[in-house]
């Protein structure tokens, strides 16, 4: 059992490094595609086939042209930054929105290997259609994924004066700039805990021990200032404690990984509607 939990874990310390050396790459083709041609930025990037062990790397890349067949596959070295000329490789297969739909549709024995062992990283829902989207199971947020925005103690005092009705209508036409997955809530409801998630390239994607410490929330944290969360609905809760957890098996409750699978959570405390507003 020893041996086998060795196995795993170095099974997945490859494919972190992996994804991390794929990711890079992609921000590069994200913003160089944006830069060279605005009117058709990437809509969707696959890694399929996936293997841990592999050192050559297929990308799938969709675009909201009207390109009538698949572009001659491109091939870069993934340590590239290093200026390293070797392995692993990936090999970029790009083609538009319509062109897959159409195949799918007509021809899927021509697409079936990019749907196998796949990995969605990257996706922009505006510019996919239902077709794709189902064929790919792009999903943009976690299950039971609740979105809202942080208030800092001292905007808390003019929320309690308006009423936090007024706060949220103030930010209906913003993006929410935090999400929370519960992990564990009391009976009573009065407490929980759970994963920030924050939304990136429309994806959300759970905070690691490092981004966390970028935002106000947790340094007001660490400054013993109390801040709070309030969430679409109306729910509003109290920060009352960040700590670093090592846990593997959140994976499944949120997109994607973080490194060593070390997760910041975060304990909160509903308020009661007698504490939001002074009224």
């Amino acid at each position: 059992m020893a041996n086998l939990t060795q196995s795993d874990l170095l099974a997945r310390g490859k494919e972190v490094r992996l994804r991390a050396l794929i990711e890079d790459l992609l921000d590069e083709l994200v913003q160089y595609h944006k830069a060279a041609d605005p009117q058709f930025p990437l809509a969707l990037a696959v890694w399929f086939d996936k293997s841990s062990d592999a050192t050559e790397i297929s990308l799938l890349e969709l675009f909201p042209s009207n390109l009538g067949q698949f572009a001659s596959p491109a091939r870069y070295p993934l340590n590239w930054k290093s200026a390293s000329p070797g392995p692993p490789f990936v090999t970029v297969f790009a083609t538009s929105v319509d062109h897959f739909t159409r195949e799918l549709g007509s021809n899927p024995e021509a697409v079936a290997s990019y749907l196998k062992r796949y990995e969605v990283l990257y996706s922009d829902k505006r510019l996919l259609n239902e077709q794709i989207l189902h064929s790919f199971n792009v999903v943009t947020e976690p299950s039971g994924l609740m979105k809202g925005w942080y208030i800092s103690p001292l905007e808390f005092e003019s929320v309690k004066r308006e009423g936090v009705r007024s706060f949220l209508v103030s930010r209906s036409h913003a993006k929410p700039e935090i999400g929370l997955v519960k992990i564990e809530e009391s009976s009573d409801f009065e407490n929980c805990r759970g994963l920030l998630n924050v939304e990136y390239n429309q994806k959300w994607l759970p905070l690691s021990p490092d981004s966390i410490k970028s935002y106000a929330f947790y340094n007001d944290w660490l400054s013993r200032r109390v801040g709070y969360f309030a969430f679409e609905g109306g729910s509003v809760y109290q920060i009352q404690k960040i700590e670093v957890k090592t846990a593997p098996e959140y994976s499944a409750r949120v997109l994607g990984t973080t490194r060593d699978d070390r997760y910041p959570e975060v304990y909160l405390r509903a308020v009661p509607a007698s504490e939001q507003s002074a009224a």
